[in-house]
C-alpha cells in the first residue's frame, strides 16, 4: 500500500529576499548539508543492497552542488543549485518545494511558449503578434543549439527524468522561460519550421507574472485536474473521476472520495453490470493506494479483487524522523471518520515494526514477504465481470499511487487510454524535511518496494493514445465512447 500523502508539514517563515550575496552562498551551503544528512539518515537507499551506487551518488551530487554554491550570490542561484542537486536523483519522490514567504523568481518570456508534442517542440501559447512564430511552428534550434539539446540543458538537467515523455510534457513549457538560472545561457535567436520553411525569430524578453504565466504553461501541458465525482454517460456507462488519492483527513479530497465510494456502493449491482466504466485519473499524481483498491472492489467485486495475489513487499528505513512522521499521521487518521481499517492496521504494523528495528539498531524494517505470510492471497479462478469494458483515462501527471492503481486495474482487465503516464522509482512514501534557511523543503522517501513488476522509472503506455487537448471533457468523452465501440468490434483504436 502506497502512502504518498505524507508530504505534509508546517510552513516556515522565510528570510528576507534582499540578503547580501555572501548570505545566499552560506544559506545554500547549510541547506545542502542538511539535505545530505537527512537523506543519509532516512532514505532506504543508504542500506539498499540492490543499489550499491546510492552512497556514491549522494557524494557526487553534493560535490557538484557545493562547487556551484561558492559562486551563488542571489536567490535564483540558490534555487537552481538545489533544483540541479535534486534532479541528479532522477526520482520524483526526491523533490524540492518552496515554502510560504520564500522569494519568487523573477520570470521573463519572449511572448510565446513551446510545449512537447511527441518529440517535437511546437508553439502552444503566444501573444497576438505578427513578429512571433505562429501556433504549431516547430522549434529547430536556438543560437545554434539543437532543440532537443536545448530542452535538456535548460530544463531537463534541473528537473530530472528527462527520458520520460511525461516529464517533457509537464516541464517542456519552461524551455523558453528565463527565471534567472545563472548556470545556463539565455537564448537570443531561435529557428522554427513554419509550413515547411525554416524561419529565424529574435527573442525579445519581457517580464511575466505568476498569474499570467499559469494559464500559458497549462496550454503547453494540455491537461488539468478535474473535480472528483461521477456521472452517467449516454448508453448507461459510469464516468468516475478520482483526480487525487490524497488521504489526509484534513483535506477536502478525503471527504470527496469517501462520499464517492459511498455513492457507488449504493449502486454496486448497476456499476458491475454497466456497459462501460471509465476511470478518469487525469491530474492524479498519487496519494494512498487504498482508494484504488476500494474502487476496484466495487467495480469488479471484492472476491475477484482479493483473489489476486500480491507479490510485492517493502522495506522501511528505520529512523526517528521517519517514525515520528508515520506516528503523527497515524494519530490524525485514528481521529478521523471514514478512515479505512486496512490503512489503520497497516500503520499500526509499520510503526511497531520500525520502533522495534530502531531499538535493535537495524537500519531497515522488513515487512512480511508474501511467502512468509500465512494469510497471503492465492490467485484463484473467479467469475468474469458481467459488465462491459473498464477504461482508464490517464495523463502525464499519473505517478506513484496512481501508477499502482493502473497496475491493479489493468491486471483486472482495464484498458489504459490517454497519454503516457509518469513513472517512479522503487523508493516511495515521502516525508518533508524543512531546510534550515526556511526557504524550502525536500521530500525524503521512507520505504523501498520489492517484487514490483513495473520497473524503475518505467512509464505505462496507453493502448489508445489521445492526440487532443486533455482538458476538453466533452471531446474526451466522445473519443472514449469511440474507443469502447472499437474494442467491441475487436478493432484496436478509433
Amino acid at each position: 500500500m502506497s502512502l504518498d500523502w505524507l508530504l505534509i508539514g508546517a510552513l516556515l517563515a522565510a528570510p528576507a529576499a534582499d540578503a547580501p550575496g555572501e548570505a545566499w552562498s552560506a544559506r545554500l551551503s547549510g541547506d545542502l548539508l542538511a539535505i545530505d544528512a537527512a537523506l543519509r539518515d532516512s532514505h532506504p537507499g543508504m542500506f539498499d543492497a540492490r543499489n550499491p551506487g546510492f552512497g556514491p551518488q549522494l557524494d557526487a551530487a553534493l560535490a557538484q552542488a557545493r562547487s556551484r554554491a561558492v559562486t551563488v550570490d542571489s536567490h535564483a542561484g540558490y534555487w537552481w543549485t538545489l533544483k540541479g542537486y535534486t534532479a541528479t536523483f532522477n526520482d520524483g519522490h526526491v523533490s524540492l518545494n518552496a515554502l510560504a514567504g520564500a522569494p519568487q523568481l523573477a520570470t521573463r518570456w519572449p511572448g510565446f511558449l513551446t510545449g512537447f508534442d511527441g518529440d517535437a517542440q511546437t508553439v502552444m501559447s503566444r501573444e497576438e503578434s505578427a513578429t512571433l512564430p505562429p501556433l504549431g511552428a516547430s522549434l529547430v534550434a536556438c543560437d545554434g543549439v539543437d532543440a532537443q539539446v536545448l530542452a535538456r540543458q535548460r530544463v531537463g538537467d534541473f528537473s530530472g527524468r528527462w527520458n520520460l515523455q511525461a516529464s517533457r510534457i509537464h516541464a517542456g513549457g519552461e524551455v523558453l522561460l528565463d527565471q534567472g538560472n545563472p548556470f545556463i545561457a539565455t537564448p537570443l535567436m531561435c529557428t522554427f519550421l513554419v509550413q515547411g520553411r525554416k524561419m529565424d525569430y529574435p527573442l525579445l524578453w519581457r517580464p511575466i507574472d505568476a498569474a499570467a504565466l499559469a494559464p500559458r504553461l497549462a496550454d503547453t501541458r494540455r491537461s488539468f485536474r478535474p473535480a472528483n465525482g461521477m456521472h452517467r454517460m449516454r448508453g448507461g456507462g459510469y464516468w468516475i473521476t478520482t483526480s487525487s488519492f490524497n488521504a489526509d483527513p484534513a483535506k477536502s479530497n478525503f471527504k470527496e472520495l469517501n462520499q464517492l465510494l459511498q455513492t457507488l456502493a449504493a449502486q454496486t449491482g448497476a456499476l458491475q453490470e454497466a456497459p462501460m466504466v471509465v476511470l478518469d485519473v487525469r491530474g492524479n499524481s498519487g496519494g494512498a493506494s487504498q482508494w484504488s483498491l476500494e474502487l476496484a472492489r466495487l467495480i469488479w467485486g471484492r472476491e475477484r479483487v482479493d483473489a489476486i495475489g500480491d507479490p510485492t513487499w517493502v522495506e522501511w528505513r528505520a529512523s526517528k524522523a521517519n517514525l515520528a512522521q508515520l506516528q503523527a499521521f497515524q494519530t490524525k487518521l485514528k481521529g478521523s471518520p471514514g478512515a479505512a481499517p486496512e490503512m489503520l492496521v497497516m500503520l499500526d504494523t509499520v510503526t511497531a515494526g520500525m520502533a522495534q528495528a530502531l531499538t535493535q539498531g537495524e537500519p531497515l524494517w522488513h515487512a512480511s514477504r508474501p511467502q512468509d505470510a500465512a494469510s497471503a492471497p492465492v490467485a484463484v479462478e473467479t467469475p468474469a465481470r458481467p459488465g462491459g469494458n473498464v477504461i482508464v483515462l490517464a495523463d502525464a501527471s499519473c505517478g506513484s499511487a496512481c501508477l499502482d492503481a493502473l497496475d491493479l486495474w489493468k491486471q483486472l482487465g482495464a484498458i489504459q487510454v490517454g497519454v503516457e503516464t509518469s513513472a517512479d522509482t522503487v523508493y516511495m512514501d515521502v516525508r518533508p524535511e524543512p531546510l534550515p534557511s526556511g526557504l524550502a523543503r525536500i521530500s525524503i522517501p521512507m520505504k523501498v518496494f520489492r517484487g514490483r513488476t513495473r520497473g524503475f522509472n518505467e512509464a505505462l503506455v496507453p493502448e489508445c493514445r489521445y492526440a487532443g487537448d486533455m482538458r476538453d471533457g466533452a471531446a474526451l468523452e466522445n473519443w472514449v465512447l469511440q474507443v469502447d465501440a472499437a474494442r467491441r468490434r475487436e478493432a484496436r483504436c478509433p
